[in-house]
């Protein structure tokens, strides 16, 4: 009897905990789109790299470009956030013949990837160039450095690229699309 009441409290307790969670997550915007380079993120940036001597950002701008593209494109804390989830990653493979479906999976797609469909719901995946990425899941993070064509159909995720904008469709709802 104790079992079931305390199976019965976890039940709810994570009912009222994802039934909190999806709400807060849905009473956002719909679709959010930042490019820092085009808002004020980009005069933030030279501002933290010109803490020196003027001549110091020249040297400084090509270092994380040729040796970490990541580095170059995301913010301090999502370059963090994206280490993290490389360190978790479950799964670490080239890019796939077919979508990824492992739910709840945190996935490393590693290399070039002329197309990648992620159809996971609550995961992460952390990718390098991807020239068309499709995000169907739910509930899902995707941290890819370049990518190209960027097209979401499913709800409540978020991407983060480190490159140029890509071009952006989405058909979903409370998604989070931006660069950095």
């Amino acid at each position: 009897m104790d079992t079931m009441r305390l199976t019965t409290h976890a039940r709810i307790t994570a009912a009222l905990v994802l039934a909190t969670t999806t709400a807060t997550m849905l009473s956002a915007c719909s679709l959010s789109i930042v490019d820092p380079s085009v808002t004020q993120g980009e005069h933030d940036a030279p501002a933290a790299e010109t803490d020196g001597t003027p001549p110091s950002p020249a040297p400084e701008t090509p270092s994380p470009q040729a040796g970490d593209d990541a580095a170059a494109g995301f913010s301090a804390d999502a370059q963090q956030r994206r280490d993290i989830l490389i360190a978790a990653a479950t799964t670490t493979m080239p890019c796939p013949d077919g979508p990824l479906t492992n739910d709840g999976a945190v996935i490393r797609v590693e290399g070039p990837c002329p197309e990648l469909v992620i159809e996971v719901d609550a995961g992460a995946v952390v990718a390098d160039e991807v020239d068309s990425l499709t995000l169907a899941g739910s509930g899902t993070t995707v941290y890819v450095d370049r990518v190209t064509t960027l097209t979401v159909t499913g709800s409540a995720s978020s991407v983060f690229w480190a490159g140029e904008t890509p071009a952006l469709t989405d058909r979903g709802a409370a998604n989070v699309l931006r660069r950095g």
